[in-house]
């Protein structure tokens, strides 16, 4: 149950966000809406059919009008479905579906790419379909359950596939031949690291290692990327080329066809992404950061991409120093105003995914009441490259928990940190880390936020039927065949570890958890099995002080824009009264019928208001 309080936080603050979601609260979310689609029969007439698509279904017409197909994840399962339809002498029938597959339906050679998915959501086969098929056919498939199949680019003719291991990417062509049936060919890349996309009909390969850029079939000379910058993926776009990767310790940009200089440099903790828009010939970058909202900036000129920020926050960076002596970076957003400040801080460092982020608006809403935020760019992650990531995988796990403990001990340090009111926050693998931080010094912290949390890692990547327990392996260390693997990982598993803690025997601090009923990747009741446990161990006997929410959808998504505006509006309601917001400068917003809420009214007649909406 949710505190009622917090209930009166979050209709205070509902309009927060609502630029995202212009959808009001009464608004039926389930509706279908209809297309009308042109499709020919086999003696080639033409005619319209009508197609009713559900929230969460993508629509793709064959470029030929030969058939259409359907993709979607109507239950919120992240099981997505396929469905392709085809007309008939006596109108419009289905012609083959399956589930799981993956997101991404591609049109190719006069039918549809796709990639089939097995019971644990892993991608491992690539199958296509036209109309002249009775059946689907299967053009790849990897039996290897610890890689990943991906089609990583489509156009032209040619589609480039993917299929990444725990050590190396090999990459495959898919191309039409004669008979109508495209087949797939291995790339010969020459290098053990590298990525490739189709551009112009043609095949250019990154060569992430060397940083050098190749295209297949042309006498155009090799560009070897500038100094410093670490090439990550390669991008097409129009007529250009591009490759995002890092660059002083930031996620950057380099368009090799502008020579060594042309490097642009992402905001701090911000975001580069690709857009399909062009410019006198130059790609357009949509970037952002938590205090910059999403803006299009067009690469005109060397040097740091410069989007409008909000103006709410001083950034700067810090530097703390881990047990081994090893710099971690901190990236801090804190009000101009004078501290000392509350401060929130993320942290994820796994997978080798960068800790960065778009705009927020509750990071905007926190900066606005003089609440700092902080993204500790521990080791897991790639903010330095695939060594950063590569120190804390396996039996060097600790690493990630020992850098985070090293950044909150400088942060209580700092002048304009208010030590006694930090909460700590994370997502996913991220959880595991901190949840380990919270119970390693628990009154470090004033809260701790954790959604979807990987919490029991031991059960997890002993079970092989355990949903991306073999990708899991990658990452962990496989514990079956491994004892010293096995001791390490109970030593380190918040599960295992505040089970063993005799009840009332710890200062925890109040903790607000998020499960999702449908998550494919984190096993929902062993995070739930963990709040529980979290809140025996802990002093407080306050019902309040563990809220527990079980959610619909999965580990990304499945929920409606409504329901996950709901969830992160609870949320940060929470966080604002465990940082001692008062609820006089919580400004009162229209509640979700249109009806404005008085500005004088009290706590009590607000109560009465609302419950008897």
């Amino acid at each position: 149950m949710v505190d009622s309080r917090i209930l009166e936080f979050a209709e205070c603050l509902r309009e927060i966000e609502r630029f995202k979601f212009p959808v009001s609260r009464d608004s039926d979310l389930s509706h279908e809406y209809s297309r009308e689609v042109p499709i020919q029969n086999l003696e080639g007439r033409e005619f319209s059919a009508t197609v009713n698509l559900r929230p969460r279904e993508t629509l793709v017409c064959a470029d030929d009008k030969s058939a259409y197909a359907i993709v979607g994840d109507c239950e919120g399962n992240e099981e997505y479905l396929i469905r392709i339809y085809a007309a008939t002498q006596n109108g419009v029938k289905v012609f083959h579906q399956e589930s799981p597959v993956s997101p991404r339906v591609h049109l190719f050679e006069k039918g549809f790419l796709w990639v089939r998915r097995n019971i644990s959501q892993r991608p491992y086969s690539v199958f296509w379909w036209n109309r002249e098929c009775d059946h689907p056919v299967l053009l790849f498939e990897k039996h290897d359950c610890t890689c990943r199949v991906d089609l990583r680019s489509v156009g032209d003719g040619i589609a480039i596939l993917t299929s990444r291991g725990p050590e190396i990417t090999d990459h495959w062509i898919i191309s039409g031949e004669a008979d109508g049936i495209p087949v797939c060919r291995p790339l010969i890349s020459g290098c053990s690291d590298a990525d490739a996309v189709v551009w112009n009909g043609k095949i250019v390969v990154l060569d992430r290692e060397l940083g050098r850029i190749r295209i297949c079939g042309s006498r155009l000379a090799e560009a070897l990327s500038p100094p410093g910058f670490t090439a990550e993926h390669i991008h097409a776009s129009g007529d250009s080329i591009f490759v995002i990767g890092r660059y002083r310790g930031r996620q950057a940009a380099w368009l090799p066809m502008q020579g060594s200089e042309a490097i642009w440099i992402a905001p701090p903790a911000g975001k580069i992404l690709p857009s399909s828009e062009l410019i006198n010939g130059h790609p357009v970058f949509l970037v952002s950061s938590p205090i910059h909202k999403p803006q299009t900036v067009n690469p005109c000129a060397h040097g740091e991409l410069a989007p409008i920020s909000t103006g709410r926050a001083d950034v700067s960076c810090i530097i703390a120093s881990s047990d081994d002596n090893t710099p971690i970076r901190i990236t801090t957003f804190l009000p101009p105003s004078a501290g000392p400040h509350s401060l929130v801080v993320h942290v994820y460092g796994a997978y080798g995914i960068s800790l960065e982020g778009h705009f927020d608006p509750f990071t905007d809403d926190l900066l606005s009441r003089g609440i700092g935020v902080a993204f500790c760019h521990v080791r897991g992650g790639g903010e330095n490259g695939p060594d950063w990531h590569k120190q804390a995988t396996g039996m060097h796990r600790i690493r990630s928990l020992e850098d985070l403990l090293a950044c909150l001990k400088l942060l209580r340090s700092h002048p304009a940190v208010a030590p006694g009111k930090i909460i700590l926050t994370a997502a996913s693998a991220g959880g595991l880390t901190a949840a380990l931080a919270c119970l390693r010094e628990p009154t470090w912290l004033r809260g701790l936020y954790l959604v979807h949390p990987f919490v029991d890692p031991l059960s997890t990547l002993t079970d092989p039927n355990a949903k991306l327990a073999t990708t899991d392996w990658a990452e962990f260390g496989d514990p079956r065949h491994n004892l010293d693997l096995r001791t390490f990982l109970k030593q380190h598993s918040p599960m295992k570890i505040v089970q063993e803690m005799r009840a009332r025997s710890c200062p925890l601090p109040p903790a607000w958890i998020r499960a999702a009923h449908h998550d494919s990747r984190v096993d929902s009741t062993a995070v739930k099995r963990f709040s529980q446990l979290y809140r025996r161990a802990s002093l407080s006997t306050k019902a309040s002080h563990v809220t527990f929410r079980f959610t619909g959808g999965g580990h990304i998504g499945g929920q409606s824009a409504e329901m996950a505006h709901e969830e992160n509006l609870l949320a940060h309601a929470w966080l604002l009264d465990l940082l001692d917001v008062p609820l006089s400068e919580v400004p009162r917003h229209s509640d979700a019928s249109g009806r404005r809420v008085p500005q004088d009214v009290n706590r009590e007649k607000w109560k009465e208001y609302s419950d008897g909406r």
